[in-house]
């Protein structure tokens, strides 16, 4: 297993992690700035939105560049997203039934 590098890779991979980092900085501060002075008459939803967008955005930064994943091979990046996506399913899927049930505990009055 080797690390030989040209320079130019190098230089490369460096401005990648840093462009990464600069990325995922400008949007934690757009999101600390948005809910400091996010107005009280707005939809908190539309706040909620935006704070799972980013956050989404910085995992893909994360995972993609300091994880290395954005460099691996199709399979292995898929090996390790399927799962991921099907994490993500079940967690939805386990609390819409769970408010399904909080519903039909109030309904019988349990």
């Amino acid at each position: 297993m080797g690390h030989d590098l040209t320079d130019e890779q190098y230089k490369s991979q460096v401005s990648a992690v840093w462009r990464a980092t600069i990325i995922m900085a400008v949007l934690t501060v757009l999101e600390v700035a948005a809910a400091l002075m996010w107005p009280e008459d707005m939809s908190r939803a539309v706040l909620n939105i935006m704070f799972v967008l980013m956050s989404i955005a910085k995992g893909y930064f994360i995972v993609a560049e300091f994880m290395h994943v954005k460099y691996e091979k199709r399979a292995l990046t898929l090996t390790i997203l399927g799962p991921l996506f099907f994490l993500i399913w079940f967690i939805i899927a386990f609390m819409w039934e769970g408010s399904e049930w909080l519903a039909l505990r109030e309904l019988w009055g349990v």
